[in-house]
């Protein structure tokens, strides 16, 4: 992966522009619709038959509504049994005081049962949402790190680290929560609103109005905040990975050169973004209810007042129980899907970049199974066939490669063949191609054009076959956390480790003086002698990593390059001792390290200008004779 950015990280990439209402409601519910689009049909059935019940629950609420306004009708009758009240052309009776009572209970338990259903049911579809939240982020995961390198060189790591972490919350947990809610809450909304016209049309008509124009005027002046603060948000957090990213991995030399501040500074700046974002989005979270309870009950002081202006405050307690009951229901949907509309607008912007890495995740699965379909002629090594390989051999055939973004080609025609139990070396100019080579036979991108193969086998599906076969120690090995033994067994469950196997590659890679200084030697925590370990012996770990396998090749590149000599000693004695079992590759500047080599590769600009021993080449090739002179080497 390439390094960290300093810059202002890609944070919305396919994220839109400033639209008009009509073209941010399209685009949500493009959104949406995309999010949907992920799912399994088994997680649509799942998700969508519980937001129908939770939707239906809400008839609850207007039963409890229509009871509310006939205890409020019989009450007024039992008041004044003179004048009774009519209700749709029905003559509500005098009713006794248990009677009244029996129907408070009912209203009561009518409420309480809507409200524990829809919290259970609120529960399930969050639960539900965010089981598949964490498989999609498993299965973008899975996409960057199983696929080849050039896929996860598209991205920087605040952006990958963004994307399974936020991205995908917000595609699925984020828009498809706030979509339960919309059809929950709207289905509410019209419920009510049809009450509401069969009590009264006219009574109806003016409140549709009142809470339209509110939420017109809230939508109006919080919706350009919430999506600046969004953005701020997941662009604020980005640049906090980013800047503790650069910060660790450069903390000796920011340190020496008394620079903590200027990255101090920036992480600072960071976070506060962050902070302020969240404060702001907390705020605009809250303020809708306090304006719709106000407005609530001013339209309620306003409509009881008017009836009583009137002289029909007697005949109008049904509509004003009716109307007072759905109006606080109508304020408890309406605050959830406003918080539902205006949060649903920032997380399209964030949600951008889990739906790119899953619609590509899709499109590698199709491709991968038709090219499986077809790949009936290359059978996979067996365990037993693998142990009757031998040593592994190496062809590029005009090999050409050109990495993304670039005209400029990495590798160009590059015909190298190295033969079973070689010990091959690949020397020449930084940028020359020599780790591009060492891409190509790992399998971790694939060439244009021309075949790479290793005994006979793509190196992808070599490797993805039959692990193990193939092993490499890169100039810095990475060090996970762990014992050293969990470092060595890399990727195996501690439970699982062959300690046999790790004792043969500790010895293999001249560890076992250093092992015996540890407390509990192999069993020791890299955590507590990570700071500790020099180059040489994080080297050798990562050397003895590759040998755990018991590979049949190994690349190393520029594996020695920061070793003092001593430790380059060890790392060649340990590859000579492997003899002509192990096919070896090694990529080194420092020609003390390829001297000894069947084969040497001379590549420059892309392509391989010369190969043979070193002695040959020295005498022939004018660049590796201006090495040795540079170097003051001797044979």
């Amino acid at each position: 992966m390439r390094t960290s950015k300093l810059s202002t990280p890609r944070v919305a990439r396919g994220s839109t522009p400033s639209l008009s209402t009509r073209g941010r409601l399209l685009t949500m519910i493009a959104s949406i619709r995309r999010s949907l689009s992920f799912l399994s049909v088994r997680e649509r059935r799942s998700y969508f038959t519980l937001v129908v019940f939770r939707a239906l629950s809400g008839i609850l609420d207007v039963v409890g509504i229509a009871l509310t306004g006939l205890l409020t009708g019989l009450a007024a009758t039992n008041l004044d049994s003179g004048k009774p009240l009519v209700i749709l052309g029905f003559e509500l009776p005098s009713v006794s005081p248990t009677t009244l009572l029996a129907l408070v209970l009912a209203v009561l338990v009518v409420f309480a049962a809507k409200a524990v259903i829809a919290v259970s049911l609120g529960r399930a579809i969050a639960n539900r949402l965010a089981q598949i939240d964490a498989e999609k982020s498993a299965q973008i995961t899975r996409y960057l790190f199983t696929g080849n390198l050039a896929r996860i060189q598209t991205l920087d790591r605040g952006e990958i680290v963004w994307t399974v972490m936020g991205s995908t919350s917000n595609a699925f947990a984020g828009l498809l929560g706030n979509l339960s809610t919309f059809v929950s809450e709207g289905l509410l909304l019209l419920l009510v609103a049809a009450t509401f016209l069969l009590i009264d049309p006219v009574a109806a008509i003016c409140v549709f109005v009142y809470f339209g124009a509110l939420i017109l005027v809230i939508q109006g002046v919080i919706s350009r905040l919430l999506k600046k603060a969004g953005i701020d948000a997941s662009e604020g957090n980005m640049e906090s990975v980013l800047a503790l990213d650069d910060f660790l991995g450069a903390f000796r030399e920011i340190t020496v050169f008394e620079k903590q501040e200027y990255f101090l500074r920036k992480f600072s700046l960071a976070r506060k973004r962050v902070s302020f974002s969240g404060g702001m989005l907390n705020f605009l979270g809250g303020m809708p209810r306090y304006v719709v309870e106000t407005a609530l009950m001013l339209g309620v002081v306003i409509f009881v007042g008017y009836q009583f202006l009137t002289g029909q405050l007697a005949t109008g307690l049904v509509t004003v129980g009716v109307f007072l009951t759905g109006g606080v229901r109508i304020m408890a949907a309406l605050l959830p899907l406003q918080n539902a509309a205006a949060v649903a607008k920032n997380q399209v912007e964030q949600s951008a970049m889990a739906h790119r890495l899953l619609a590509e995740a899709q499109e590698f699965g199709a491709a991968t199974s038709a090219q499986a379909s077809h790949a009936g002629n290359e059978e996979p090594p067996t365990a037993k066939m693998a142990s009757e390989l031998g040593a592994l051999g190496v062809v590029l055939d005009k090999v050409s490669y050109t990495y993304p973004g670039s005209t400029k080609r990495a590798l160009d025609k590059v015909t190298m063949r190295v033969a079973p139990g070689q010990h091959a070396a690949i020397i020449g100019p930084s940028g020359a191609g020599k780790t591009t080579i060492v891409d190509l036979l790992l399998g971790l991108i694939e060439p244009e054009s021309g075949k790479a193969s290793v005994s006979g086998f793509a190196p992808r599906f070599l490797t993805d076959k039959h692990p193990g076969l193939v092993s490499y120690v890169p100039q810095n090995p990475g060090l996970v956390s762990g014992t050293i033994a969990e470092n060595i067994a890399l990727g195996i469950d501690p439970a699982e480790i062959d300690y046999d196997k790790v004792d043969l590659a500790v010895t293999a890679a001249f560890l076992e003086d250093f092992i015996r200084t540890l407390p509990d030697g192999v069993r020791s925590s890299v955590g507590k002698q990570g700071d500790s370990l020099s180059g040489g012996q994080i080297q050798r770990i990562g050397l003895a990593r590759a040998l755990y396998e018991q590979p049949k090749l190994i690349i190393l590149d520029e594996a020695t390059s920061a070793l003092d000599a001593t430790s380059e000693a060890f790392v060649a004695q340990s590859l000579k001792n492997l003899g002509s079992d192990v096919t070896v590759i090694v990529i080194a500047h420092r020609l003390s390290t390829v001297q000894h080599s069947d084969v040497v590769f001379v590549v420059e600009s892309g392509t391989v200008r010369a190969s043979g021993t070193f002695s040959e080449l020295r005498k022939t090739v004018p660049m590796v004779a201006e090495y040795v002179k540079l170097m003051s080497f001797d044979e």
